[in-house]
């Protein structure tokens, strides 16, 4: 055999070990493949290449993976974690619902509360007269000296006079029935409502009074430090 010869066996004996050795890696990692993309969404250039490692047509556009490789356990964990999720928030939801509720009835007992007894202490007053008697209730109710309700602040023993009387039932009644929407209760009705909404500050006699610190009134006090329409304040 001439050298030429011996040269081109020798390398045709190469290419086809070549051949041979590199089918099986082939085959190993295209079943590779299909392991990584089983229950994935794969698209574009990279649903292109992992179709052309399998052999497939860049212009199929189905991909058929085998029931067994789909990861069915990943699957339902997503589904557990999403549903305590909702479960979450909806509880949270809830709550918050609750509160808004409990808020507004609350709120909704305050206004009946301060606006008989502001009608009850001053209903034939000033706009500023009305306010000051509302921000007193509230101020003992922030006050760590006075109970810290409304309720428990007007009930207290020997504070307020309408309630000794029954004057402040009888207005609450009427407030039950809607009164305090005409003109002789409405602004004792508007007082109650800007003390709730914080309105502290009036103006009177050309002055700006900050009724915040007042916790007592009365027709004549020794230790007033204010008179606002019909009542001394201390």
């Amino acid at each position: 055999m001439s050298f030429k010869r011996c040269i081109s066996f020798v390398l045709a004996m190469a290419v086809l070990g070549s051949i041979v050795m590199v089918a099986p890696a082939k085959a190993a990692q295209t079943k590779a493949n299909k392991k990584v993309l089983a229950g994935c969404v794969i698209s574009g250039a990279t649903a292109a290449a992992a179709k052309a490692d399998e052999g497939v047509s860049a212009e199929d556009t189905v991909v058929t993976i085998e029931d067994d490789d789909v990861p069915m356990a990943s699957a339902e964990k997503l589904l557990a974690d999403q549903k305590k999720a909702d479960e979450k928030e909806a509880k949270k939801e809830k709550e918050i619902a609750e509160e808004i509720r409990k808020s507004e009835k609350n709120y909704k007992k305050a206004l009946r509360y301060l606006a008989a007894i502001i009608y009850c202490e001053a209903g034939g007053q000033c706009y500023a007269g009305r306010l000051a008697v509302g921000a007193v209730v509230m101020n003992r109710v922030e006050s760590d000296g006075y109970p810290n309700t409304i309720h428990g602040v007007l009930w207290q023993p020997y504070q307020f006079g309408p309630i000794r009387q029954g004057k402040m039932a009888r207005e609450l009644k009427y407030y039950d029935k809607g009164l305090y929407k005409y003109p002789e209760r409405k602004g004792s009705l508007k007082a109650a409502k800007d003390i709730l909404a914080g309105i502290y500050t009036v103006k009177y006699n050309g002055k700006v009074i900050d009724l915040k610190k007042y916790t007592n009134f009365n027709g004549h006090l020794s230790n007033a430090k204010i008179r606002i329409s019909g009542h001394d304040f201390a």
